[in-house]
């Protein structure tokens, strides 16, 4: 299939004719379904993400339950068609044979890192990488990953990217400047200044919460999480005693929250890649782990533990933790 007429079936349904056809063409047997609590055979929706693919063509096509793509509610799952989002074109990776026809934008399975950054040279000003590199054209984020010490391509990915969340139907208290914040690690809840910076966020909402498990829920609307450490050897201590010993800032839709909607440590941005993180917070991070999806860099300061989780397929970061020293954190 002409590459150009394959990735113009991004956002199409699965239940297009033309979704259908293509699935045919390369002899793709199963047919994308979001899944289905087993205990509950109305639901919910437990899964909203289908994979299908053939393995002898090298091909893969993932699938995105309308309402979750769009960020409807929960109980809008299931109720819509699929939406093709995602889409492998495979070279040398195990368990696939090559994908056979010819690749978007020039390449080919054999070109090495080098060659694959020159043919898509046109697209340098967005391009993030780490252990795979990712660029984005006007209507699809492509990311090539690399094999036999990169000369030569493992898979060629081709996705859309995530819509932004509908837009809340109410305003928020402005969130504080970080730096204010990072100031209040190892502070006592009880403490007037963690009261006022965080009690406007809802914070008074979840002291319940924090005596039953130390941690604070505001993923929703703020896109953070708060962690405490009881002090007392007593159990349980008193909830004002408990000190704040990390907080989480999450990318929007990242632990099914919205975004932080402030600033980061270091000025840190959510679409920073790994590197990126790097030189801003002025040097290589102490400890650094990679995986097939995500990575995770730890920088050890004098005041704070920075942890930062990262996807590995677009090399961007979801995840920034501020931890007081002395604690394992979040």
């Amino acid at each position: 299939m002409n590459p150009q007429h394959l990735l113009a079936l991004l956002g199409r349904y699965n239940t297009d004719a033309v979704v259908e056809a293509a699935l045919r063409h390369y002899g793709v047997r199963n047919r994308p379904a979001v899944e289905i609590d087993p205990d509950d055979a109305d639901g919910p929706v437990v899964e909203t993400q289908s994979w299908v693919k053939n393995s002898r063509a090298g091909i893969e096509f993932g699938f995105d339950d309308e309402a979750a793509w769009i960020g409807l509610d929960k109980t809008e799952f299931g109720k819509r068609p699929m939406v093709l989002t995602q889409i492998y074109m495979y070279g040398q990776h195990d368990g696939v044979r090559p994908y056979q026809e010819p690749l978007p934008l020039g390449l080919q399975l054999s070109d090495d890192r080098l060659i694959v950054r020159k043919k898509l040279a046109v697209l340098e000003p967005t391009r993030h990488s780490h252990v795979r590199d990712t660029w984005d054209t006007p209507d699809f984020r492509i990311t090539v990953s690399y094999a036999r010490g990169d000369q030569c391509i493992a898979f060629v990915l081709c996705m859309l990217r995530e819509p932004p969340l509908p837009p809340l139907r109410y305003a928020l208290a402005p969130a504080p400047p970080v730096d204010s914040l990072l100031q209040l690690l190892d502070r006592p809840l009880g403490d007037s200044t963690v009261q006022q910076a965080f009690f406007p966020l809802g914070l008074q909402n979840q002291l319940d919460e924090i005596r039953e498990s130390s941690q604070a829920d505001l993923r929703i609307p703020y896109g953070l999480m708060l962690y405490f450490a009881d002090p007392s050897l007593r159990k349980p201590g008193r909830v004002e005693d408990f000190v704040l010993s990390a907080m989480m800032f999450l990318q929007e839709r990242e632990l099914d929250g919205r975004g932080w909607p402030g600033d980061l440590p270091y000025g840190i941005a959510f679409d920073d890649s790994p590197e990126m993180v790097a030189r801003k917070v002025g040097r290589p991070p102490d400890a650094q782990h990679d995986q097939d999806f995500t990575g995770v860099a730890t920088w050890h300061e004098p005041i704070l533990t920075l942890r930062v989780v990262y996807s590995t397929m677009d090399n961007r970061a979801y995840r920034v933790s501020a931890v007081a020293p002395g604690f394992r954190g979040a």
